[in-house]
């Protein structure tokens, strides 16, 4: 195979507010420009009333006696905003601002390393691979040196979703796996995270052809999705859909054709059917269907790819999501 870098906390109700990529990392693994879910989904007018708010107090930033480390820490807050919206410009912009915010003395290395971590995330999503894994790995260094356990596995799960897409399966199992045991061992651990590493890990097995275990992987997560989603919300159909290409590709084409039809009906139903995350499912769905010489609705599939990805080319928007998308990492 997103998961845009996809990050899991980007989902659902996100992707229909913003015309982002998904996670994952990847989607989470995945996809891309949604908004977050922490505590709550928010919406695209959340998103615009709290990124004006935060513009406002930036300015007061760069001239009030605000301290460097609250400036920084607004100036991160911003960019994460702005790279919700899809705004990746102004987004690094922002992360350069609380980069020079936070290394001013007294440096708080913790919050330093959220901000890098987020510039990492954001180069991701906007396909800068060789500076992602820079400032992923700076993080990671930063966090290691001060023994920040509680925020090693966001560097784990980071880097991991960075691997998945280039393909370097064995760093990135070698991360999910981390990851994973530890957001599982965290009583506190959030769904999101344990749901958007083992998709990571998932995907990461299917790199590597061990379709058996990333189908024991997915079993795991689409039970967590849809007690955390509900059965028809993207992650879920999310879930499904590669829960599918799973047993496609370790032989059975019954629970395949389900799970793949299941899972592409609701990404479309969610996202739509001109969003790029969709289309990119689509565009294996038709795959499965040439494997199994099913050449007409195969061919209907492509053709119909094929016209909505090159109208969507004409816009401007669109195709910057078609360019940082990468749902198809795990395949």
């Amino acid at each position: 195979m997103r998961v845009a870098h996809v990050d899991w906390r980007k989902m659902s109700a996100q992707f229909k507010a913003s015309n982002a990529m998904f996670l994952v990392a990847y989607f989470g693994a995945i996809c891309g420009n949604g908004l977050y879910l922490n505590a709550q989904i928010l919406t695209k007018e959340d998103l615009q009333k709290e990124t004006t708010v935060y513009e406002a107090a930036s300015l007061q930033a760069e001239t009030s006696n605000m301290s460097a480390l609250q400036a920084g820490q607004l100036w991160s807050r911003l960019g994460t905003l702005y790279q919700d919206a899809g705004k990746y410009g102004q987004s690094e912009r922002a992360f350069e601002h609380a980069m020079r915010f936070l290394t001013i003395a007294p440096v708080s290395k913790p919050d330093l390393a959220t901000a890098i971590d987020n510039l990492g995330t954001l180069y991701m999503e906007t396909g800068n691979v060789r500076e992602a894994e820079h400032a992923e790995l700076k993080a990671l260094k930063i966090r290691e040196e001060l023994n920040l356990k509680s925020e090693l596995p966001r560097s784990w799960y980071h880097l991991a979703t960075l691997y998945l897409r280039e393909h370097r399966s064995r760093k990135a199992r070698e991360f999910a796996q981390r990851a994973v045991n530890a957001f599982f061992a965290d009583a506190n651990g959030v769904p999101e995270d344990k749901t958007g590493s083992l998709l990571v890990l998932a995907s990461s097995l299917c790199q590597s052809h061990q379709y058996p275990e990333a189908i024991a992987e997915l079993q795991r997560t689409l039970h967590i999705t849809k007690e955390t989603y509900g059965s028809n919300q993207f992650p879920t159909g999310l879930n499904t859909f590669l829960l599918g290409y799973a047993y496609w590709k370790n032989g059975d084409l019954a629970s395949a054709s389900e799970f793949m039809q299941r899972g592409s009906d609701i990404i479309g139903e969610e996202l739509g059917r001109e969003h790029p995350a969709y289309l990119s499912v689509m565009s294996q769905y038709a795959r499965f269907f040439r494997n199994e010489h099913r050449q007409d609705i195969a061919q209907a599939i492509e053709q119909q790819v094929k016209q909505t990805r090159a109208k969507l080319n004409a816009d401007p928007v669109y195709s910057r999501s078609l360019q940082t998308m990468d749902v198809a990492a795990p395949f």
